[in-house]
């Protein structure tokens, strides 16, 4: 079947302007993502008593890691004694600090056991160290469990947000974690 339309042909310079708009967007891409590295900071010499304790038999420490914090940005958890963030009852993802969407940051899972103990405090501290001085930053986060125990295992995710890596490099030295059962909602070592 023969049509008399004519094939719409662009001009020469409009395809090498858009080639040349579209080169300098993976150029650019490329340089971004090369300008942003994570190191090994200088090591830390560190000290000190391990006090024996129990374990608190239905908070467990599962990974740690680094990644990038997502969309929607994860809540703050609270740092107040006496108003603890009463953990969800499905998985979910927390900040122990101001989390930016993008950034980098530290995050630490915690496995809540199916029949938890009710209504419980958890004092938990994350220490960070970054950059080469270094900088170390303790922040301390209460939550609470379930009013109703889950009833199966539950995981949630919590953030430390380490910066933007369009800032050039993030130095972290290194990260630790106590989890603390307090006596009652409120009042914790």
């Amino acid at each position: 079947m023969a049509t008399n339309q004519k094939e719409k042909r662009f001009p020469r310079r409009t395809v090498y302007i858009a080639t040349a708009f579209t080169l300098l967007a993976v150029v650019a891409g490329f340089g971004l993502a090369a300008s942003f590295t994570v190191t090994n900071g200088p090591g830390i010499n560190g000290g000190g008593n391990y006090e024996a304790t129990n374990a608190i038999t239905f908070w467990t420490e599962a990974s740690a890691g680094v990644a990038i914090i997502q969309t929607p940005v994860p809540a703050t958890l609270s740092a107040t004694i006496t108003a603890p963030t009463v953990l969800a009852g499905a998985a979910t993802t927390y900040s122990v600090n101001a989390a930016t969407a993008n950034d980098v940051g530290q995050f630490w899972k915690f496995t809540e056991a199916g029949g938890a103990t009710a209504s419980t405090e958890l004092e938990i501290a994350f220490t960070v160290s970054t950059g080469t001085g270094p900088t170390v930053t303790t922040v301390i986060a209460y939550v609470e469990t379930q009013t109703a125990p889950p009833a199966g295992a539950t995981t949630f995710t919590i953030f430390y947000d380490l910066g933007s890596p369009a800032g050039g490099t993030i130095t972290l030295n290194s990260v630790s974690e106590l989890s603390q059962q307090c006596s009652a909602v409120g009042t914790c070592p």
